[in-house]
C-alpha cells in the first residue's frame, strides 16, 4: 500500500464472481488488508440485494452467466449507482481493457492476480 495514499477506514469491497476459488482467494486476500468483504456468485444475486451505496468498489468478473460483467455494470448505472468498479477477468486483451475503461470500469486486473496491483488499484480509487 502506498502510504501517501490512504484508502477510507474499513472500506467495504464487493466481490462479485462466478468462481468460489476466486471469491474465497479475494475475500482472504482483501480482508487480510483490512477491508470489510461481501461475495455475490452472479450478478443477479448482487442486484438482489438493492442499494450497492453501502460499498466502497466492487470487483466483477467479466465472464458470468447469465449476465456479464458490462451487463452487470451497465444496469447498475441505468439505478443511478456510482460506486466505482473494477473488472477481473482471466482474458487479457487490449480490447478487453479498452471496453472496460469506455464502459466506466475503473481498473481493469487480470487473473491470476498481483496482490499488489489490486492493492494499487483499490488504493487510487478509494483515495478520492
Amino acid at each position: 500500500m502506498n502510504p501517501e495514499i490512504q484508502p477510507k477506514e474499513r472500506a467495504q469491497i464487493a466481490v462479485v464472481d462466478d468462481s468460489e476459488a476466486v471469491c474465497r482467494s479475494l475475500s482472504l486476500l482483501l480482508r487480510s488488508k483490512g477491508y470489510g468483504v461481501s461475495v455475490f456468485d452472479s450478478g443477479l444475486a448482487f442486484l438482489g440485494r438493492g442499494d450497492a451505496k453501502e460499498f466502497d468498489c466492487i470487483l466483477i468478473d467479466f465472464k458470468m452467466s447469465p449476465h456479464d460483467g458490462f451487463d452487470l455494470l451497465r444496469e447498475l448505472r441505468s439505478r443511478g449507482e456510482t460506486v466505482p468498479a473494477i473488472m477481473i477477468t482471466g482474458w487479457e486483451s487490449k480490447d478487453i481493457f479498452e471496453l472496460a475503461k469506455h464502459e466506466g470500469f475503473a481498473d481493469v486486473i487480470y487473473k491470476p492476480m498481483l496482490d499488489d496491483k489490486l492493492a494499487e488499484a483499490l488504493d487510487l480509487i478509494l483515495a478520492h
